[in-house]
């Protein structure tokens, strides 16, 4: 089967597991070098079903990012049933603590996979799933103060709110003389990186659509009328936007981090943003933007800010009360954004050669880590592949 301008079309591959893949043809023209896989499987899990088990439903559905799923569930459930929803302080604690797992898990263990020589990397994650093991974030209620001081013991080096501050006051000065001067295994690894992923990244616009009502009620439309559709090749005004770490609503020196390996910072940044104490719009649970938006007719949109970027739920329900049914449900997570194919990491990969060298992966592994999606990443280089597969 060929594509336009002769490009040969990617298959779907019998060996695409349950969930679907992204497959990615290095050095091909957008938008035939990506290709995702991925069934829909929300509107299958969840039509027709009790709208209370929604929350419970979704947490299941996406176990890598579950509780985010879960609170961005609950909060689409309680807007469209009562036409407004509270963002407590438990919601808060619960999305911020899944935030800081998922840093820590992308850190320790997927980075040194794409950002380390085979032999080294293994190395690396055994060491480090010993010390993960130790990390608050993955136990009981932690006493205050603990996730703060595991950082500075096992990460920075020196107070979290020190290495913050200075992070603050100079993003790429801060993360050289730190990653230089630094003793420890996280310096060492930003340090060996730091040749192939100082590059600029593609600049797509940041998706902050949560920024205001109208946009978010226009998205809103956007996702009524295309359904499945837009969940899995979503648009912002009529182009792909980009989302991360570096998209917070409170960040506005995020736009800032033009290079993958300044994206890589910014998620420890965000780590340590989250382990001290809350100060408005700076550090702590308030860091994280969410919330939902009533709409008409018994539906809603609501977001939240989680480890990989934005993650919006659409909900339409039937009936009303206890009875209240599925309608409809659309996910629209940041890997649809990111690696959509006309978005930001498609256009990496259409700048890279067909033939890629060890040096030029090395690059690219190093923007996918930045961008974090919720997949492993293989290479085969000699059939000018990498596959994507979702967990």
């Amino acid at each position: 089967m060929t594509g336009r301008r002769g490009v040969q079309a990617i298959p779907m591959n019998t060996l695409d597991p349950l969930g679907g893949a992204l497959w990615v043809r290095a050095g091909e023209p957008r938008p035939h070098n990506l290709r995702s896989t991925r069934p829909d499987w929300v509107d299958r899990a969840t039509r027709g079903r009790p709208a209370r088990a929604l929350p419970d439903t979704l947490g299941r559905l996406f176990a890598l990012c579950s509780r985010a799923h879960a609170v961005c569930a609950g909060l689409a459930l309680q807007a469209a049933q009562q036409g407004r929803a509270e963002v407590t302080p438990a919601l808060r604690g619960q999305l911020a603590a899944q935030t800081v797992r998922d840093h820590a898990q992308q850190i320790w263990l997927d980075w040194p996979g794409r950002l380390l020589p085979p032999t080294d990397a293994a190395a690396f994650q055994a060491r480090a799933a010993v010390v993960l093991g130790t990390c608050p974030a993955f136990g009981p209620a932690a006493a205050p103060g603990a996730l703060a001081d595991w950082l500075q013991t096992h990460a920075l080096g020196l107070p979290p709110a020190a290495w913050l501050s200075r992070w603050d006051e100079d993003p790429p000065g801060w993360l050289r003389h730190w990653s230089d001067n630094a003793p420890g295994e996280l310096p060492r690894l930003l340090r060996h990186c730091r040749a192939v992923a100082e590059t600029a990244a593609p600049g797509l616009p940041a998706l902050q659509v949560h920024a205001s009502d109208a946009a978010l009620q226009a998205l809103a439309g956007e996702i009524q009328a295309q359904g499945a559709r837009f969940a899995r090749q979503p648009l912002w005004r009529g182009w792909c936007a980009e989302t991360g770490v570096w998209t917070r609503l409170h960040d506005a020196a995020g736009q800032r981090l033009h290079s993958a390996w300044l994206r890589l910072g910014a998620r420890l940044a965000e780590a340590v943003r989250l382990a001290l104490p809350d100060e408005p719009g700076r550090c702590g649970a308030d860091w994280l933007a969410l919330g939902a938006l009533p709409l008409a007719d018994g539906s809603a949109i609501a977001w939240v800010e989680m480890a990989r970027g934005l993650l919006l739920h659409h909900l339409q329900l039937d009936g009303s009360g206890a009875d209240a049914r599925v309608a409809a449900c659309h996910v629209i997570a940041p890997t649809e954004w990111n690696f959509h194919p006309d978005g930001a990491v498609a256009r990496a990969v259409e700048a890279l050669p067909r033939q890629p060298d060890a040096e030029a992966w090395r690059g690219f592994d190093a923007l996918v880590a930045a961008y974090a999606p919720c997949v492993p990443l293989q290479h085969a280089p000699s059939s000018l592949l990498v596959e994507v597969a979702h967990a």
